[in-house]
């Protein structure tokens, strides 16, 4: 009975977030057909229709060659729809833009975005080219527009030839995903099959489950099997399914209401007093495994409940459910492509319910291998004994590491390193107690005891970098030979202090006509670090984006100022890699919002910041 309960309530999990998903799904000629902008499950019960008009409707755009060097460009935008001001971007294949100028909009207070300057009906530009127009040459329009409803069409594009002003390829939805650098999974979110969607993100998930992301779920969830009395295959994969589903359900929410508030609920949980709280939660669970006390529910709630979960001892399954929705909250920081996809269809679209979708497909995919694991450790584990009191106590070690992973957030290093040495010193100790009970198995005693003395030489170590004032657990001493060892060449940043200050530069670099890159980092961000180590210290990279101002933006406090810096720019959460170019325009299509090698890197600045074609980047 419980098992086809359980059954019934992940399958409405599921199919909850799709029954109000909707999508604008192009034809074969990249439009989408007048009335089928209808949801995704209205769509599968073969009913229902929103009204929209399709977006070449919405927005038709057209181009004229007024001079040899001058182009028009124009949107008869419909009535009742609108033209985002600064989402407009324009680029000309085989030549470059010396420049325009946009005319003034209207500042509205819009449902996704706040106080925006917008367009209502007709829109003309006038493009001043640096060379005069030749056969083969395509301007690309990149632009977004809104109904007055509230709902918001995915970011579009348009190519046309410039020899005679046709159109290229027609309108795409989503274009902008395509483009070098951009991201594909929101090209699908806007135009893809529910199934498709689903389908990609979950794969997404799987591979984010292969990640230093998912690090801190395997100890916890180890733990969980380790600590339950009656241990067992089937219980340890009913324990691991709850906890991957409440992370999945928690990670769907958490993202979808991000999505619709703007504020990415995982960026407000990097405070001190938020990863110290859940710091607690993983010392007072390993003071458990220690046998301190039991977790457990108190009397007066388990008799209530024993009627009906009478085999539930200690209140496993909640607690699992519980470490599951901590977890979602936790490891949601560590951001990548897919969840930034997510997070910007449903903030520019409203549907939280497809975004929401998408988020629970990725975080079931991650929790995948979770489910392998956590059901083979359940299953080949010892059910009871001495050993498995010596493996719970190990789990606590486990979870105290876990415990400073998170306070090293905002803790100094020396401290954090000095918490450390603390923790191997507690696990010498153990395990010299344990190899006082092996005199029996020579081999495991003489293992016990050497393990035992290199956890006592390692916090020596670590002790001694803490005094030298070095941050690295896997390199200690790295402090004693200089404050930078590393002699590899890197980007030469330059900071600003607040949203002010980042304006006032942008201003100064379009005045002398210098292009901007942005790095948008934070230490508790993986793919941060990665940019940091691998690709901003590649010399190519260095090239690439000479002669342009690079600016970090370091938001590890999250702060107000963070925050206001994290507003201004339009970014849910750290890495996002921004280029502005010489006229201060920003190629949003272009944005890094994950890991990316030094040579796709190199070739995205230079077609971005120095407006070479992709062929020239090459």
């Amino acid at each position: 009975m419980a098992s086809r309960l359980l059954t019934a309530m992940l399958l409405l999990c599921l199919l909850a977030p799709a029954a109000g998903a909707q999508e604008l799904q192009p034809n074969a000629e990249g439009a989408i057909p007048s009335g089928e902008e209808s949801s995704l499950f209205s769509r599968l019960l073969g009913d229902g229709s929103d009204g929209l008009l399709p977006p070449e409707q919405a927005f038709p755009a057209s181009v004229e060659v007024v001079a040899d060097d001058v182009i028009a460009a124009r949107w008869d935008t419909a009535e009742g729809y609108y033209l985002y001001r600064d989402r407009l971007d324009f680029s000309v294949q085989g030549n470059g833009i010396a420049g325009y100028e946009l005319p003034d909009g209207r500042v509205v207070d819009d449902p996704n975005f706040g106080r925006m300057e917008v367009y209502y009906g007709p829109l003309e530009v006038y493009l001043r080219l640096e060379q005069p127009v030749s056969a083969g040459s395509t301007l690309t329009l990149d632009y977004q527009g809104c109904a007055d409803t509230g709902l918001c069409y995915p970011p579009m594009s348009s190519q046309f030839d410039l020899a005679d002003g046709s159109s290229v390829s027609g309108f795409t939805a989503g274009g902008t995903g395509a483009a070098p650098g951009g991201n594909p999974l929101e090209g699908l979110l806007s135009g893809g099959s529910l199934w498709t969607i689903l389908g990609a993100f979950f794969l997404a998930g799987v591979a984010l489950a292969f990640t230093a992301c998912m690090y801190p779920l395997l100890p916890i969830l180890s733990g969980l099997v380790a600590g339950d009395s009656r241990r067992s295959g089937g219980r340890a994969f009913l324990l691991s399914l709850v906890f991957v589903q409440a992370t999945a359900v928690t990670y769907a929410i958490a993202g979808a209401a991000a999505g619709l508030t703007g504020a990415a609920v995982q960026a407000y949980l990097q405070s001190p007093l938020i990863l110290g709280g859940f710091a607690a939660v993983f010392v007072a669970m390993a003071m458990a495994m220690f046998g301190l006390y039991n977790v457990q529910l108190p009397a007066s709630v388990q008799s209530r409940l024993d009627g009906v979960a009478r085999r539930q001892r200690g209140g496993s399954l909640l607690g699992a459910g519980i470490m599951g929705v901590l977890s979602a909250l936790i490891v949601g920081a560590c951001s990548g492509p897919a969840l930034i996809a997510a997070l910007v269809f449903i903030s520019n679209t409203g549907d939280a319910w497809l975004g929401g979708a998408a988020l629970f497909a990725m975080a079931n995919g991650m929790g995948l291998p979770l489910l392998v694991v956590g059901t083979a450790f359940g299953r080949w584990l010892p059910r009871s004994g001495p050993w498995m009191m010596r493996m719970k106590q190990a789990f606590g070690f486990v979870f105290l590491g876990v415990a400073i992973w998170m306070v090293a957030r905002f803790l100094p290093d020396p401290v954090v390193l000095s918490l450390w040495a603390l923790l191997f010193v507690a696990a010498a100790f153990w395990l010299a107690m344990t190899a006082r009970l092996l005199g029996h198995a020579p081999l495991l005693l003489r293992s016990t005891q050497a393990m035992s003395a290199l956890a006592g030489i390692w916090a020596a170590l670590l002790l001694t970098g803490a005094a030298a004032g070095g941050g690295s657990v896997l390199q200690p001493l790295a402090s004693l030979a200089g404050p930078d060892t590393d002699e590899r060449p890197t980007v030469a940043w330059e900071s600003v202090a607040s949203a002010e200050e980042l304006d006032d530069l942008l201003q100064r670099a379009a005045a002398s006509n210098r292009p901007v890159m942005i790095d948008v980092y934070a230490d508790w961000c993986v793919y941060c670090v990665q940019l940091d180590e691998n690709t901003f210290r590649d010399s190519t990279v260095i090239q690439a984006i000479e002669g342009a101002i690079p600016v970090k933006l370091d938001v590890t406090a999250m702060n107000e100022r963070d925050r206001a810096l994290l507003g201004y720019l339009d970014v849910f959460l750290p890495p996002a890699v921004i280029f502005f170019d010489a006229d201060g325009m920003e190629h949003r299509n272009r944005r890094v919002v994950g890991y990316v090698g030094p040579d796709e890197f190199a070739r995205l600045a230079r077609l971005t910041l120095h407006g070479d074609t992709p062929g020239d980047a090459l």
